[in-house]
């Protein structure tokens, strides 16, 4: 039975911007796409409504809003760039 839930506006645009920064961790694979990617990418990351869905630290793209994923069964786990993980002791 198919379930509909609504979800917060940052949470959708922070899953989006983070499949954004994902793609350029991608494009290390794909050298020849890289220059042009990269800077594309970035570029949107630092506008609205990207801008404040997340930041790249020292560990990486780090979300602002939670994804929810450690709420999806079975395995309940967090996300690649979670911002509920304490980063300090990483």
């Amino acid at each position: 039975m198919l379930k509909v839930a609504k979800l917060a506006d940052g949470l959708i645009w922070g899953n989006a911007a983070s499949a954004l920064s994902g793609t350029l961790y991608a494009a290390r694979m794909a050298p020849d796409l890289a220059p042009t990617l990269t800077p594309f990418v970035q570029a949107l990351l630092t506008r609205p409504p990207f801008d404040t869905a997340g930041e790249f630290t020292r560990y990486g793209y780090v979300r602002r809003s939670c994804c929810l994923y450690y709420k999806v069964p079975p395995g309940g786990e967090m996300c690649g760039d979670c911002a509920l993980l304490d980063r300090r002791s990483v």
